[in-house]
């Protein structure tokens, strides 16, 4: 095993506290929950506490689907938006009563099932959140404990990566979602969102079977998006959006400059950027000072029209 991996390995297994909910009894206590709720006058309220209840206790809105499970994963979440949003809408709740009923129709029948396959007491533990060390894992895909866990040591050894100062980009504890496709556009692994303070990353297999340590590599991707954070929460005292600062194409883009010098710094990479450039930023970053370039050594014809 790769030392860091394993060194990874062994700290999470020290430092890991899974929050998990479960509770015996759910297919007796959703028939009863929706019949408490059908047996009177709908209510938009009640329905989305209902809704609620369904999101903590059944995995159906990741982007994994058990074996067998795709139609009974569909009606709940038919059932699950009735509840939590239609009833909410217009001025009737009791026009969703047919819908509603409708689909609870389908699903009491395989309530056995829907145990087995979408919960913890079939046999598979789902962890809906994970912390390790100061770190939080949200488990948005629904996945079970063991591939849940091959994500989180995959993480933590990219975080371990982080050299000197770029550490501080995990100051605080970093809270990550682990969401499926639907989160992202194109082929990103990863996106943070300064809004939440959350780093979303794109929980599918191939991600973790991508190459390490090159430029746009899976690890590239996640250093590129704490530098955003760094750069949130930390403020550097001068602006990088010039073009002395830009490095690869894709550093032109708006707000994308610094992310890109922070990670390609932290990797040592080499491209068709200039060296000075990178060398510039690291000295900044390190020092508070900004290396001046070198003064460019006019040639004899244009030093005799300047006089010199």
């Amino acid at each position: 095993m790769d030392p860091l991996v394993a060194k990874v390995a062994a700290r999470y297994r020290a430092a890991r506290v899974a929050h998990r909910f479960i509770m015996a009894g759910l297919a007796d206590q959703f028939e009863t929950k929706i019949r408490d709720l059908l047996d009177g006058p709908l209510d938009s309220q009640k329905g989305k506490a209902l809704a609620a209840w369904m999101s903590d206790n059944f995995h159906f809105k990741g982007s994994k689907t058990p074996k067998g499970g795709k139609d009974l994963k569909n009606t709940l979440s038919m059932l699950h938006w009735a509840l939590d949003v239609g009833l909410g809408q217009g001025g009737n709740p009791e026009v969703l009563r047919p819908t509603i009923e409708s689909d609870w129709s389908q699903i009491q029948p395989k309530l056995n099932d829907l145990v087995k396959l979408f919960t913890e007491e079939g046999g598979k533990v789902v962890p809906k959140e994970v912390k390790v060390g100061a770190n939080t894992y949200r488990n948005l895909s629904g996945f079970p404990e063991k591939q849940l866990d091959d994500y989180i040591k995959a993480l933590e050894a990219v975080f371990d990566e982080l050299k000197g100062w770029r550490k501080k980009a995990l100051a605080g504890g970093l809270e990550v979602a682990l969401a499926g496709p639907g989160e992202f556009r194109g082929t990103s692994s990863g996106k943070y969102k300064s809004s939440e303070d959350v780093l979303y990353v794109r929980a599918t297999p191939k991600i973790l079977k991508r190459s390490r340590g090159t430029y746009a590599a899976f690890d590239y991707i996640i250093v590129h998006e704490l530098g955003h954070r760094y750069e949130y929460k930390r403020r550097p005292s001068i602006d990088f959006e010039r073009q002395e600062w830009f490095t690869s194409p894709y550093s032109q883009k708006e707000g994308e400059a610094f992310a890109e010098l922070f990670a390609i710094s932290n990797f040592g990479i080499k491209g068709s950027w200039k060296q000075e450039t990178v060398d510039r930023f690291e000295n900044f970053m390190t020092t508070g000072k900004v290396t001046e370039h070198e003064p460019v050594e006019l040639p004899p014809h244009l030093k005799a029209l300047v006089g010199r």
